[in-house]
């Protein structure tokens, strides 16, 4: 091809592609794209109204006072369960409170809709997964632009005998299953935490310095698990949130964007946490008095120490001391009793708080002298304050705590706590 012939071709190429017609196929692309984005945009600016109207019903709920018939009138769109259950005490739940448990829900989400665009995605372009998140392709990318994104929320009251005994909701911004996975914030109450059969699980020196408004995760979800008598103040943060990122140019990528005062009491605990063990009072009496209330599982034993003594070992070609401490059992203040205290290493070290890769020298009682009196906390595994000195305080703190209400919808799943 000749220059000549170039330069016409080329400038009847650029006619074509800036022509009157190309004007008006462009405006129309453009015109039609509008109206989808906005169409999107608007039918999830009313999902979220609705989660809000919700959430608002749910923030003038009172635990173990609310009524059934106020429940009604004040949460809308609430669906009655198929059946209530009678509760009472067994072999897995123990001592639990009985009564007629009754559960109102709601579920609010595009997540029909979403599924059938799954499947085309899938079916037409090469789809990306990740552990932690949505799905990646160049049409899911698309329908992001246009504002078309997976909206969900649920939420769930239980009534005992006709009072409201627990909350819990949950928003998500992609699908999983089981869908709780999904969520990119997580609200419950309890009452206590505890484990079937008295099983055992982890309690973190975060639990521990706010066991009544406990704030986990990171910037891919917030769970919080609450109970009744937490700070007013902290309780009306659990229903302040932000939907605006469900319908905005750049949809919710963090947990902090839909939460932001719960993502800055998150933040508060774990600076205040820290704190706490870098001080020479790493275990405060208010520590306990948290455990003993809502923590039924427990089992607490006065001990004695009968002397401690120094190895030295080989640790990875290091020698290395290692303390350990003799106790003798006095009494079991709660739960109980264990052999496992009459002889125990030293702990040089604790987590650090939010960060397992990370650790903090210990401020706390190490081993103890011959004669000095001990509490030891046992069924369940803390990360620090496992053992505490048995000030007089202290003592009182466990003697004249009475547990919280044992609830059967408080028992931790494994696995999706």
């Amino acid at each position: 091809m000749s220059l000549r012939d170039y330069l016409l071709a080329s400038t009847w190429i650029g006619r074509a592609l800036t022509g009157r017609k190309a004007r008006r196929v462009y405006l129309i692309i453009a015109s039609l794209l509008l109206v989808a984005t906005t169409i999107i945009r608007v039918h999830t600016f009313i999902l979220t109204r609705r989660m809000h109207a919700v959430i608002a019903g749910l923030s003038k709920l009172h635990i173990d006072e609310t009524s059934e018939e106020e429940v009604l009138r004040t949460v809308p769109y609430l669906v009655r369960g198929v059946r209530d259950r009678v509760v009472d005490t067994n072999a897995e739940v123990g001592n639990v409170d009985r009564g007629i448990e009754r559960h109102y829900f709601v579920t609010i989400s595009n997540e029909v809709g979403w599924m059938w665009f799954e499947s085309f995605a899938w079916r037409f372009s090469t789809v990306e997964f990740f552990a932690d998140g949505p799905q990646k392709s160049w049409i899911f990318t698309l329908a992001d632009l246009l504002g078309y994104r997976y909206v969900a929320f649920d939420a769930v009251v239980v009534l005992l005998d006709g009072k409201v005994s627990s909350i819990r909701y949950g928003i998500a911004n992609y699908l999983v299953f089981p869908q709780s996975i999904g969520n990119i914030v997580s609200i419950r109450s309890v009452h206590t935490r505890w484990g079937p059969h008295q099983m055992g699980f982890e309690v973190s020196s975060i639990d521990d310095e706010s066991p009544q408004f406990n704030v986990g995760g990171g910037d891919g979800h917030i769970t919080v698990l609450y109970v009744h008598d937490a700070s007013p103040v902290l309780e009306s943060h659990l229903f302040q949130v932000n939907l605006r990122c469900f319908w905005s140019l750049f949809g919710c990528r963090q947990a902090r964007q839909l939460a932001p005062l719960l993502w800055q009491d998150k933040n508060a605990i774990e600076a205040a946490t820290l704190a706490r063990l870098q001080s020479n009072d790493p275990c405060p009496d208010r520590i306990l008095v948290g455990r003993a209330k809502y923590l039924p599982d427990i089992s607490v034993v006065l001990l004695v120490s009968t002397g401690f003594k120094v190895e030295s070992v080989n640790e990875e070609g290091r020698r290395v001391d290692e303390t350990w401490t003799h106790y003798k059992q006095i009494e079991v203040l709660r739960g109980r009793p264990s052999m496992s205290w009459e002889s125990v290493r030293s702990k040089a070290t604790v987590p650090y708080p939010g960060d397992y890769l990370k650790t903090l020298t210990n401020m706390g009682l190490q081993w103890a002298q011959a004669g000095e009196k001990v509490l030891a906390f046992s069924n369940l595994t803390f990360d620090s304050c496992q053992v505490v000195p048995a000030s007089p305080s202290a003592l009182s703190a466990i003697r004249n705590t009475f547990p919280a209400p044992r609830r059967v919808e408080d028992r931790l799943e494994w696995g999706l706590q």
